[in-house]
């Protein structure tokens, strides 16, 4: 049997009549191309925002969690040394802090790995890590030189300078030993992981005193641009060191101004923040105000220490920037959320995974309720409301108006069905009493899935939309099929998203598609790399355009720096764009918005070979879609006579791979090819179209 649907199309000897029946009553949503970050893994908000120093405050790092490995590659890929992966690139960098002036030597990401070296041989000299001591999270570095003429101090690798630019470091500092004490910053050029030679720059920072204080240093080259290392130098003495930052001072708000760039070329329609599942044991409290005195909080599914410095402002200053919404996350405080990361009121298991804190403070559902509805007051109440006045204190007086919150994530680790649509009436009607206008989304999705019709019996004029995964076909008819039966009996209309979509779930891929993999032994993990995952994404798009505007958005995991399987990567050099990102770039530009049927083709996200047409907005311009998955060229021959138009140009962008495994990574870019090519459209209203192995185009009519 044919693993694809190539003979369809009969090398262009079939036609394809396109008429003018609408597939839906509403157009194509505009907001369809979101995006995901998850706060605390895969290095996406670190990578994206400006900070340079890695473990700035000296925190203990929490290990690496086997969830991480998983997403990564797995411990038979990728073990406990990530850097010969095609997808690794510098900003998955954890530089360690170690006594200079010593010379550092990369350390794998083992369980047991504290990212500090406390001695420095033939000098000197100690660092170490001590607890209660510094004022920013619960630990501080100890610097102890016991020279009696020289300097010496703590460094780190790993800084990529550009000539030009002006960078800024603070820090605080204390003099524990009594003395005078002099410090000061040096960069070194950084050569094959070592520092030698001359400092670049030397920046004074003054005497440490006794008392403890913030010091601040300017460092600008207007000739070098490369690797470097900083380092905190003092003459001898005894010195406790916090809350270092060292950041460029060109960012926007603190993101990376080419960061901003890059994602303006994705154009996101929504974003949604912090998790995931990082989002279900968060608190957005601890992430707002001056930076150094917000809480450090571990990563408790995914590993390393999150320093809460991209909290509720930075990310919606970040979609201010890009004009983007915003979508929260909401914690539901639950008993079981303490301890566990799956819950023994749910589960019934006394075997649970543990998250290795204690954290009593997101227990009680009816705080969690005035949590979340505070969070509300502090995103879009007035500056006459507490959370509002407070907001304004933090620096944005004019309400940010964030219109979509996400009724927390993977719900059923906690809550048996019922409770949880009972839970999600406190909350919406909590938000809402705030802001009417916020629209609620209920988890619809994994243990769930089967469930959402008796939860919406039960909390469905008090939500908006269905919060969901999975793009396989089957899953968004039903799912889409429930909305509109309750659209159709009840005045309070709802519509469905996808707020954390990966394209290679079950049943979401193509036969072929499938195929290839497992012939060529591509993991799950390298799939969502491939050219042929990006044409599976546009697959699953189009599917989403023939629902109309009943589907809002669709937020692709991840945005950034997840192992390649994101919108862009960002390395500390530059940005690039992969598969995913160059599909979004296009797809996110889609004037489409009534797709219309093709008489004798069945549409199907599970072809190989698809064609889709659509009207514009105002049906000026014609829009086709030709998209190919496997190793076979075609061509398709289109009457368009039946739409009673005359088109007299066209234009078609074709983006191609030289196969399906093809990677556009920072290591290698460049490797799919677009073109364009304008043309004549026939007057008689038949047209052929080649669609080539492995492509995609956007063929404009009008």
């Amino acid at each position: 049997m044919a693993i694809t649907n190539v003979a369809e199309f009969d090398n262009g000897q079939k036609v394809f009549s396109v008429t003018p029946r609408r597939l839906s009553d509403t157009p194509v949503s505009r907001m369809l191309c979101g995006n995901f970050i998850e706060v605390g893994f895969g290095y996406q908000v670190e990578g994206m925002w400006s900070e340079m120093l890695y473990n700035r405050s000296f925190e203990k790092a929490c290990p690496i969690t086997p969830a991480t490995y998983d997403w990564f590659g797995g411990w038979d890929v990728v073990g406990n040394d990530w850097t010969e992966q095609e997808w690794y690139h510098s900003g998955y960098m954890h530089p360690r802090w170690f006594a200079c002036p010593a010379l550092d030597r990369p350390e794998s990401i083992t369980p047991d790995c504290t990212f500090i070296t406390e001695k420095a041989p033939f000098y000197a000299l100690t660092v170490e890590r001590v607890e209660g001591e510094g004022v920013h999270g619960k630990s501080c570095l100890s610097i102890h030189n016991f020279e009696v003429s020289r300097p010496c101090g703590v460094a780190q690798n790993g800084k990529y300078l550009e000539a030009g630019r002006t960078y800024r470091f603070s820090g605080w500092l204390k003099n524990t030993g009594g003395g005078e004490v002099q410090a000061e910053i040096r960069f070194y050029r950084t050569e094959k992981d070592t520092f030698a030679g001359e400092p670049l720059a030397v920046l004074p920072l003054g005497a440490v005193g006794a008392e403890g204080r913030y010091h601040e240093a300017v460092y600008e080259d207007a000739d070098f641009t490369g690797w470097a290392t900083f380092a905190l130098f003092i003459t001898p003495g005894r010195v406790l060191a916090d809350a270092f930052s060292l950041m460029p001072a060109d960012t926007v708000n603190g993101w990376r101004a080419d960061v901003i760039e890059g994602l303006k070329r994705v154009k996101p329609s929504v974003l949604r923040f912090p998790g995931g599942c990082f989002a279900s044991l968060h608190d957005w409290r601890d992430a707002i105000g001056p930076r150094n005195a917000r809480k450090p909080e571990n990563s408790y599914f995914w590993g390393d220490v999150n320093y809460n410095d991209v909290g509720t402002d930075e990310f919606l200053q970040l979609c201010e920037a890009l004009g983007c919404e915003a979508m929260l996350v909401v914690n539901f405080f639950h008993p079981g959320k303490r301890f566990y990361l799956n819950s023994e009121y749910v589960m019934g298991n006394p075997n649970l995974d543990a998250h290795g804190d204690d954290l009593p403070g997101i227990t009680d559902i009816d705080a969690g309720v005035e949590c979340a509805r505070q969070w509300v007051e502090y995103c879009n109440g007035s500056v006459d409301t507490p959370m509002g006045a407070l907001r304004a204190r933090n620096g944005h007086p004019e309400p940010y108006n964030v219109r979509y919150w996400e009724m927390d994530n993977e719900t059923f680790r906690w809550f048996p069905r019922d409770d949880y649509a009972r839970t999600v009436i406190k909350y919406s009607r909590a938000m809402k009493s705030v802001d009417p206008n916020v629209q609620i989304g209920l988890c619809s999705y994994h243990d769930f899935r089967l469930q959402v019709e008796p939860m919406l019996e039960i909390c469905g004029n008090d939500i908006d939309f269905l919060a969901d995964r999975v793009c396989a076909p089957d899953n968004i008819a039903y799912k889409v099929g429930i909305v509109r039966k309750w659209n159709e009996a009840h005045a309070h209309k709802i519509y469905y998203c996808d707020t954390e979509a990966l394209q290679n779930r079950p049943n979401t891929l193509a036969p072929f598609t499938a195929e290839f993999y497992e012939k060529n032994s591509i993991t799950i993990r390298e799939a969502r790399r491939t050219w042929i995952y990006g044409l599976t994404l546009v697959g699953n798009l189009l599917n989403y355009h023939r629902c109309g505007d009943i589907v809002r958005f669709m937020c692709f995991n991840n945005l950034c720096n997840t192992s390649g399987q994101s919108c862009i990567e960002v390395a500390k050099e530059q940005v690039v764009l992969p598969i995913c990102g160059l599909i979004y770039e296009q797809m996110a530009r889609s004037e489409a918005a009534w797709v219309l049927d093709i008489e004798d083709y069945v549409p199907d996200s599970l072809k190989s070979v698809e064609i889709q047409a659509a009207w514009n907005e105002d049906a000026t311009k014609l829009i086709l879609y030709l998209v190919n998955k496997c190793d076979t060229g075609t061509k398709a021959t289109l009457d368009l006579s039946r739409l009673g138009r005359t088109f007299t140009t066209g234009r078609t962008r074709r983006m191609t791979a030289p196969g399906g495994r093809t990677q556009e990574t920072v290591r290698s870019h460049g490797n799919i090819s677009v073109s364009c090519e304008y043309f004549q459209p026939m007057s008689s209203g038949l047209n052929t179209f080649d669609i080539p192995a492995y492509s995609f185009a956007e063929v404009v009519l009008c």
